[in-house]
């Protein structure tokens, strides 16, 4: 339904975002003459002016309007940012001020079989000036309404930043011939209303009209006004009453990131309850699921989040964000959970839009280094090309271990690279099991590769793997073009340290004691010692293990 609706808005939008431009297009034509105002208006201007033209523009309108006074039904707050305010007031202005011109155009064609052209319409603007800045209000409140929707649809679209220039220029060019044609018009029509039999040629089929029909289409605008008014208040009472029922729902609590803990009414957007008790957050396109910056990650009460819909899938799934990260304008949460927000709120547009900068938030993981021994030395013996031959098919095996034990691919220097264990919350409990088993499948896959090596090139290639689990900042991070999901801190590079000392140690594996504790994962008392870290004044508790005598941890 959402999708539905979000398409509709887009689709009448756009229609009459097309009607309004080559409408003003019409006006500008006037520059030159009336006639060829006119001329315009029955060739490229007949697009609307036939049935199915009219249906498209008026239900557009229709539905357009429609689909605003929902929005404002369904805000529990009415608490906006200026383009959103500025976007809906103008929108709802619109509707008053087209009436009348309405009214005078299609009423009077309806009734009367009068064909609407512009000598008409002139000369009726020079005899009644309210009409006249009706008109022109109403051109630059329909034409600002469009551009300002026209700016923040495409603005999250690859390409436009380059054409922004050239849209700007057009958004003020546009209106602006467009009234020096009408005042071109006026001028020239100015002079007709000193011609009498000229001005019965223009409204001879308008005088022929029953005056009752003329009466009628008079007040027509009137009536018009107050359904119009009448429907705003109806929606404003709805929505109001909306709002008790679901007092009488039950809340819900958010505990913030930066320590904020917000109550909020069941069948409020996540992204309405933070705008609601002003905390800022991110949102570019308004919260319409058009983008990605209000996306958040959640701990506490994902499980009891519903799935993500059409709208929000779609949006996820074009940055590949993991099952923790959901869209705040498309969450409807019923029990309490814990966010943190992914995007600055006053992050600039252009590093909103994508993954990269430090997005991070603190949590448990297992990092575990991966080093390849002796590939300064390998380079000397082998060919350059060969080099990088095997390190490909080196790293190849380590991801491949990695994506059968629930691993993460975080980071990759040289000839080594880092992973974290226990990002999923329903792995979070097994995180060193899960990277016990990541090494044994390691271990085994470069056995397997060596024997290859050897009777590929006569070489074979070693490696170490040092394991630690403790809390650390983790999230997105890097280059805007090429972001990461890894994680930073001092048990990250303890890490790094104890893969260091496989070494210095003579062993293939160093486990941080603790870490194995945390999951009660037996060892050998022999096996454990202090170990100086480089960087830390305490030593870290670790065992030493060689590849064939890893603890035994089966991977749940």
């Amino acid at each position: 339904m959402q999708r539905f609706e979000a398409q509709l808005r887009l689709a009448t939008g756009l229609i009459l975002a097309l009607y309004v431009t080559q409408h003003l297009i019409n006006h500008a034509f006037g520059i030159v003459s009336i006639e060829a105002a006119e001329a315009y208006r029955k060739t490229v201007g007949a697009l609307f002016q036939n049935p199915l033209g009219l249906i498209l523009l008026y239900g557009s309108l229709l539905f357009h309007a429609l689909i605003a006074l929902r929005s404002i039904y369904r805000r529990s707050s009415l608490r906006m940012s200026l383009w959103q305010w500025l976007q809906l007031l103008l929108g709802l202005s619109i509707l008053p001020l087209v009436a009348g011109h309405a009214v005078g155009n299609r009423g009077f064609d309806q009734l009367g079989n009068i064909d609407p052209d512009y000598y008409q319409v002139v000369t009726s603007l020079l005899s009644n000036p309210v009409f006249m800045y009706k008109l022109g209000a109403l051109l630059i409140v329909a034409w600002i309404h469009l551009a300002i929707g026209l700016h923040f649809w495409l603005r999250i679209r690859a390409g436009y930043a380059r054409v922004v220039p050239y849209a700007y220029a057009l958004a003020v060019l546009i209106p602006t011939l467009s009234y020096i044609g009408c005042l071109r018009m006026l001028m020239q029509a100015s002079e007709w209303l000193d011609d009498p039999e000229r001005l019965q040629q223009i409204y001879a089929a308008k005088n022929a009209m029953d005056p009752a029909d003329v009466e009628f289409l008079a007040g027509l605008e009137t009536r018009a006004w107050a359904v119009m008014a009448a429907l705003l208040v109806l929606t404003l009472i709805a929505r109001q009453l909306r709002i008790w029922l679901q007092a009488r729902r039950g809340t819900y609590r958010i505990s913030h990131s930066d320590g904020h803990k917000v109550r909020s009414l069941h069948g409020v957007s996540l992204l309405e309850a933070l705008r609601n008790a002003r905390i800022p957050h991110a949102a570019v396109c308004g919260g319409r699921a058009r983008c990605t910056t209000c996306r958040v990650r959640v701990g506490i009460g994902l499980d009891q989040l519903e799935t993500p819909n059409e709208l929000e899938s779609r949006a996820l799934a074009r940055i590949g964000a993991g099952p923790q990260i959901r869209l705040a304008c498309q969450l409807y949460p019923r029990a309490d959970l814990e966010i943190t927000p992914l995007v600055m709120a006053k992050l600039p547009l252009a590093g909103a839009l994508h993954a990269g900068g430090v997005q991070g938030h603190e949590e448990y993981v297992v990092a575990m280094f991966v080093d390849m021994r002796g590939s300064t030395n390998l380079g000397e013996r082998v060919l350059a090309y060969d080099v990088v031959f095997i390190l490909n098919r080196f790293f190849t095996e380590l991801s491949s271990a990695l994506g059968e034990s629930h691993g993460h691919y975080a980071q990759f220097a040289g000839d080594g690279l880092m992973a974290l264990y226990g990002l999923q919350p329903e792995r979070k409990q097994h995180a060193c099991r899960d990277a016990l088993a990541g090494a044994r499948e390691m271990f085994r896959r470069i056995d397997s590769l060596n024997q290859q090596l050897q009777r590929e090139f006569g070489e074979t290639v070693k490696m170490g793997i040092g394991i630690h689990g403790g809390d650390a900042i983790v999230g997105t991070m890097g280059p805007p073009k090429t972001p990461l999901l890894t994680a930073v801190g001092d048990n990250i590079n303890i890490a790094a340290r104890l893969e260091a000392q496989t070494k210095q140690q003579g062993c293939d594996l160093i486990v941080s004691a603790e870490t194995l504790e945390r999951e009660a994962i037996a060892y050998p008392p022999a096996s454990v010692s202090d170990i100086e870290v480089r960087g830390r004044a305490n030593h870290v508790r670790a065992c030493r293990f060689d590849r064939n005598d890893l603890p035994a941890a089966d991977n749940d």
